[in-house]
């Protein structure tokens, strides 16, 4: 859905756009790759696809979990250069072709992050029952360290450090306007202004960081606290409360995009109207009946 509103209204295809769409399409993939197969391994209680399927299972589940937050530094990243930085300054970093490249790389260097060590022998893949799902196993203990060291890092630190000086930097200035009550936040000596749609679509993401947080948080301390046996023995919906918190995180930002963003909501809601007109033409009976339904609701409103 927000691929489709981005392609289909001009006005949602800036550069911060292209992030929006990248979190989207990781959104997608464990829509896709990912959820399903866990959902059958918790009713069937086992893992019954085979080797190649939990190859495949693997590496889209670890690059979902190892893309997404570095993708929402990289959007708070350019929030902040938008917000607080002079029109020229963002377009050095974040041009239309260099947000490309800077995705393209990103996501590059995370796949082969998540391919090469297991093509290479450096590290397996072996079905998680506690995880209802099929991810990294270490061959030995040093592997294992040297692995999370780098995922860490990487994929949870940076990107979390950057989000969140970037948008306390970024609501500061927000609040710097609410406090102004103007629509265009002037600096005097750089001459630049942001219209308040920039800042509206600042507010829904911060909003899609805030909630992105408070999922994957929970979700590497209990993967840690498990790979590293930190406690004995771990209760088992609390192992699985790994997979809701990633299934969480990945359904409700279409919802926050909707709530907090007009234009999107107005594309969400073309969308569906545009559905259910389609709809009554294949199926009139069913509108007439909604039709005449409506009609003798009114009626007795009436009366």
């Amino acid at each position: 859905m927000v691929c489709i509103a981005v392609y289909k209204n001009t006005r949602l295809r800036r550069t911060t756009s292209l992030y929006i769409i990248a979190l989207a399409v990781s959104d997608l993939m464990s829509a896709v790759f990912v959820m399903p197969f866990a959902l059958g391994v918790l009713i069937t209680g086992e893992w019954v696809y085979g080797p190649v399927i939990c190859f495949f299972h693997s590496f889209f589940g670890g690059f979902v979990v190892y893309v997404s937050p570095v993708t929402m530094g990289l959007t708070a990243f350019d929030r902040y250069m938008r917000i607080c930085k002079s029109e020229q300054q963002y377009k050095k970093i974040f041009s239309p072709w260099k947000s490309r490249a800077w995705m393209a790389c990103a996501w590059f260097f995370i796949a082969c992050y998540s391919a090469v060590p297991k093509l290479a022998g450096l590290l397996d893949y072996a079905f998680i029952p506690g995880f209802a799902t099929c991810t990294v196993g270490h061959l030995d203990q040093t592997g294992k360290v040297v692995h999370f060291a780098i995922v860490l890092c990487f994929f949870l630190l940076t990107p979390l450090l950057t989000t969140i000086f970037s948008y306390i930097k970024v609501a500061k200035m927000i609040r710097q306007h609410n406090v102004a009550m103007s629509s265009t936040i002037h600096r005097g000596a750089t001459g630049s202004s942001i219209n308040v749609q920039e800042l509206k679509l600042s507010k829904s993401l911060f909003v899609v960081v805030f909630a992105f947080m408070i999922c994957w948080i929970p979700f590497w301390v209990i993967v840690v606290v498990k790979r590293f046996h930190v406690v004995e023995k771990m209760p088992r919906n609390i192992e699985l409360l790994t997979r809701f918190f990633i299934y969480l995180s990945n359904t409700i930002n279409p919802f926050i995009y909707a709530g907090m963003n007009p234009i999107f909501k107005s594309e969400f809601k073309k969308m569906f109207c545009s559905e259910r007109r389609f709809f009554n033409r294949i199926n009139p009976q069913h509108s007439e009946s909604n039709t005449a339904a409506t009609k003798r609701s009114t009626r007795t409103a009436a009366l």
